[in-house]
This record gives structure tokens, sequence and C-alpha cells, in this order.
């Protein structure tokens, strides 16, 4: 994000004895003409209950401005008590650097886990919204039949239902590097974004998808493919491998096959489960929405926040003692 010119992006850092211990990211738009679609704060005026500022120059993203989540960094070696801490005071640091400097700071998405060192460090002023659901998948034992046992009854008969249906298609799946399809799946992804309203256009979808492989790391990113009897790909997602979470990114699918339940559920849950495994991990971030679909197959749902500072109230509190920021 730094390299990217539409954002001034700077860093909120926690140190201990002269050692990073903790940092998040605040982003700011450069430009009064905003395309961050879901990042638009003017569309979510109602749920903050609070005046926005038209010009998007006044916004201040906290902790990320574009994978609909939002999140610090901490140290490996730290217990859960100075984990918290370090979120505490980074958190802080960063909502108080953007309200001295006149700007209107936020966070989105927010995880569960972080959500409330995010509310304590603000103090009095902060104010905390659940906005949205995210599913994570906890795979158990060593292999997929090892997992699938562990679920309940009606989830493992549900993934059991789905893979008899998806085999009776005659379609074909496969686990292949991100780069390598990608222009052929950019339309996919675009499609579903269009049939949600979600204003998009498939080159920027392809655009977008390249800047994610490329920050990422080429390496580490893969597509889930599902292709019909005749080659053509009709289902896909991607995923990326973070040590032991393969965590998803964007999902394609088109429009006008049969099956097409089946198809998008073994792209999405199904292979992913298989490619896990293979890969080395042993929880999958399948992202937003669709939680019914994702927990009646296993998943674990968790809300996610919109934290921001309560209008009215006085200054930003000054970050807590005990590290150095």
């Amino acid at each position: 994000m730094t390299a990217d010119a539409r954002w001034d992006t700077c860093w909120s850092v926690a140190r201990s004895g002269g050692r990073i211990v903790g940092a998040v990211t605040t982003h700011r738009p450069t430009t009064a003409r905003f395309s961050g679609g879901p990042y638009d704060l003017r569309r979510l005026a109602g749920s903050l209950g609070q005046q926005v500022p038209d010009d998007p120059r006044h916004w201040a993203f906290v902790g990320g401005c574009r994978d609909l989540a939002a999140g610090t960094v901490t140290a490996g070696d730290l217990n859960e008590a100075e984990t918290d801490q370090v979120r505490r005071v980074v958190a802080a640091h960063a909502f108080a650097e953007a309200h001295a400097a006149g700007a209107f700071p936020v966070a989105l998405h927010v995880r569960e886990p972080e959500v409330s060192s995010f509310v304590a460090g603000l103090g009095a002023r902060a104010s905390a919204l659940a906005i949205d659901e995210t599913a994570d998948l906890r795979l158990a034992g060593d292999d997929v039949e090892q997992h699938l046992a562990s679920l309940g009854s009606s989830q493992r008969e549900r993934c059991r239902r789905d893979q008899r249906r998806f085999a009776a298609l005659g379609c074909s799946t496969a686990r292949v590097p991100a780069a390598s399809v990608l222009a052929e799946a950019a339309p996919l992804v675009w499609a579903v974004k269009e049939k949600y309203g979600v204003v998009d256009h498939p080159r920027l979808c392809l655009f977008r998808l390249q800047e994610w492989a490329r920050a990422v790391g080429e390496d580490a990113c893969y597509a889930s493919l599902v292709r019909d009897p005749a080659g053509r790909l009709i289902a896909v997602s991607f995923f990326a491998v973070e040590g032991e979470v393969l965590e998803g990114y964007e999902i394609g699918l088109a429009d006008d096959v049969p099956g097409r339940e089946f198809a998008y559920l073994q792209a999405m849950i199904h292979g992913p489960v298989r490619y896990a495994f293979e890969l080395g991990c042993r929880s999958i971030d399948l992202g937003l929405s669709s939680s019914t679909v994702k927990r009646r197959r296993g998943a674990v749902i968790t809300r996610t926040w919109l934290v921001s500072l309560a209008s009215g109230g006085g200054a930003c509190p000054a970050p807590e003692a005990g590290f150095a920021s």
C-alpha cells in the first residue's frame, strides 16, 4: 500500500526495550474522487450515527483499507496479556494521530479477537458496531475423511450430498497457481459482483487480482478451479497460504450452468479443504457473507466490527503507558 499513490499510508509502531513488538497502518485517500466501493464512508453514515466528511481526503482507515479486514501486527513471542496491551497502544495511537490531524478515523471489519483491544484503547469515546459475519473452517484430523468424520451428522451428510451432486455434473477440479488463470477468471469474478449490485469492471477485477498476487507473493497464491466437461472455467475461488491458514480472496462463478450451486461449493469449500491438507494448513478463512451456507458445512461464524470515535466527548485519549509508540 505504501507504493499506491491513491493512499497516504503511515504506521503506528510499538516498541519495548528498543524492539518492535506491534504495528498498525493508517490509510488516507489522496484524492477527492473515491472508488473504494464498500469502504465509502458516505454509504455507512447511517450506521455510524454521525456526520461523515464529504471529502474522502478527510477519512482515515485504521488497520486496513482494501480486503474487508482490519487488524494489527504483533510479535509472536508475546503472551496474551502483552498482545492485548500492544494492540491497545497501536490502535489508540493511530486513532489519536488521525483525529489530531483533523481526519475521521475508522477501522472497518475488525475481527472478534481484536475488537475488545481496539475499544479498550479508545476508552470512553469508542464506538463499536457489528457490521458483518466472517467464517473460519477449522480442519480436524490428517485428511479430508478424518475432517468430515469430525463434523456433526447434519454437516457431514450435507458435505457428502454436495460431493455426490457435484460428481454427477461430470466437471473437473484442480488447484493451480493463481497467476496462471487470472485473466480467464476475472470476468467470472466481475459477474458475481454484478449479480449482487457491486459496480465493477472485468479489467478492474483483473488489476485487483494481479495486485493481490504480487503483494502476497505469487508462490503463495492459488486458485481452486471447476471446469465443465468441455473444459470451460465455470467456478473459481482464490486463496493464499498465510502460515497455517488458507485465506480466501475473490470468488468467480458463471451464471449459465447446470448445478451452479454445487460447482460454487466445490470451488469455495470442498476443493480448498483438500488443498489445505496438501499445503499443510489447519484452517480456512472463508471470508464474509453466505454465513448459513458455510456454517452448515462446518465453519465457525463470528462477527466483524466497525470501530470509530463517538461524536462529541472531547479529545481522543492518548495511548496508555507501558510501550513507546
